[in-house]
């Protein structure tokens, strides 16, 4: 790896922290706080949000594949499992993307 990039990847990294502080600001435009805070709290924070909505995407699309299945409790949130009925496809999937 050349020192260019390593930079880059620097200025990307850098980038996708910004962003995470400007959503995280833009949802609460009050909050102040120092490097140490912002460190412990909003990027974290954020970062669980987001990965939230990616976790959600995966699970609606494995819903939507027949791999899992969902129940709802009575609290009226959703409850995620293995469709047994589909378990050798999934083996194969997972074996596949083991060997890529």
């Amino acid at each position: 790896m050349n020192q260019s990039d390593s930079r880059d990847r620097e200025s990307v990294s850098s980038w996708h922290v910004a962003l995470k502080i400007l959503r995280y600001l833009e949802e609460r435009p009050n909050a102040a706080d120092t490097v140490e805070g912002i460190v412990e709290w909003w990027v974290p924070k954020q970062s669980i949000y987001e990965e939230a909505k990616v976790v959600q995407r995966a699970l609606d699309d494995m819903v939507n594949r027949k791999w899992l299945l969902t129940n709802e409790s009575s609290d009226a949130r959703k409850h995620y499992r293995l469709n047994t009925d589909r378990i050798e496809e999934i083996r194969s999937i997972i074996r596949k993307a083991e060997d890529e």
